[in-house]
């Protein structure tokens, strides 16, 4: 079983510069097991709730304005659309935490 602290240095490590083939076979030389391997080099897990968010408001009052002065329900739309991703979004890292 690796340690979070293990973890943390082995980071360092390769932002250091070292390559990730040598700090693999070093933790395997030192007895992890490929698990605890992978425990280190898991993809990080990208989390866009802010940004729908925010260009949600944005493209809401920009379409509220643009739709006052002409009429054009195009940024509106987007701006629905936005909000819509951003509950999907919601939904998708509530099942993503609930299965891991």
């Amino acid at each position: 079983m690796i340690t979070e602290e293990r973890i943390q240095e082995v980071k360092k490590m390769l932002r250091g510069g070292v390559p990730d083939g040598e700090v693999k076979e070093g933790l395997l030389k030192e007895g992890y097991s490929k698990e605890d391997i992978d425990k280190v080099f898991a993809p990080h897990k990208y989390d866009m709730r802010s940004w729908y968010l925010a260009f949600g408001i944005i493209f809401l009052l920009g379409g509220l304005w643009i739709f006052i002065v002409n009429r054009n329900w195009l940024l509106l739309s987007f701006s629905g659309l936005m909000f819509y991703q951003y509950f999907k979004e919601i939904e998708r890292v509530k099942e993503r935490d609930k299965n891991a």
